[in-house]
């Protein structure tokens, strides 16, 4: 069985989704420090003036104490920003991207409850996205599962836990984190360790010069069900860190 384990995020790019359906069980990592400065509650969509690449959206995060986890961390309700979002994606109107009407009913699906919490929030992204697409997604969420933690020396060691305790014998992380694993170590206890690489091949964005990296949002925008999946089966490439330097 192959696991991916990640932190819940926002809208991600289109290499976390990637991971998702390229695993067979995935986990919501979410019992880590919360990070403002990281991308878990923002991301990016093209910029409604032509002459930028890209403006932000995100979810406000509740001022929290320092070192609160990832679990405990809260949405700032107060602020109206699906209002905000929804606002900022006219410009995939006003450009006529033509899954505009199809990507707002499935926003609609996956933001129609309040939530007070940002992984719930995350996962109920998760499971509207893979529902759209028609694709199977299984999950668990690192901070529900009965494990002790206490043997986490390293930073690769809550994967190599959790894909134990889940009886998981491959681990896939994303191809930029690949520094921190020690190869032999998974080896040792009987998991492959392989990492994704997205190649991040271009789409028509209307009539704009290709931005890359953008939200899952953008490629749903421009791409039909069918050619979304084929990005997410295909765009891709699955190495082992030993083999990085062929890449």
């Amino acid at each position: 069985m192959k696991l991916s384990i990640m932190q819940p995020y926002f809208f991600p790019y289109i290499g976390y989704w990637q991971l998702i359906f390229n695993c067979d069980l995935w986990v919501f990592f979410d019992n880590p420090q919360y990070n403002k400065r990281s991308w878990m509650n923002r991301n990016k969509i093209l910029h409604s003036n032509p002459e930028n690449e890209f403006q932000y959206i995100n979810v406000p995060i509740k001022k929290h104490e320092r070192g609160e986890i990832i679990k405990n961390v809260q949405i700032n309700n107060n602020e109206q920003w699906k209002d905000k979002l929804y606002g900022q994606l006219t410009v995939y109107k006003r450009i006529k991207a033509p899954y505009y009407e199809d990507v707002i009913k499935l926003l609609n699906t996956a933001l129609q409850d309040k939530e007070d919490y940002f992984t719930p929030l995350s996962i109920k992204i998760s499971v509207a996205v893979a529902s759209y697409l028609g694709l199977s997604f299984k999950y668990k969420v690192s901070s529900e599962l009965d494990m002790d933690y206490s043997q986490v020396n390293e930073p690769d060691d809550w994967a190599l836990l959790i894909t134990k305790h889940l009886g998981g014998n491959q681990y896939i992380n994303p191809y930029g984190g690949m520094e921190i694993f020690n190869d032999n170590k998974y080896k040792n206890h009987g998991i492959d360790l392989l990492f994704l690489k997205p190649i991040l091949k271009e789409y028509q964005q209307s009539q704009r010069e290709f931005t890359p990296g953008l939200s899952i949002i953008d490629i749903l925008m421009f791409n039909s069900k069918e050619k979304v999946v084929e990005i997410l089966k295909n765009d891709f490439k699955i190495v082992e860190k030993h083999k990085k330097a062929k890449i």
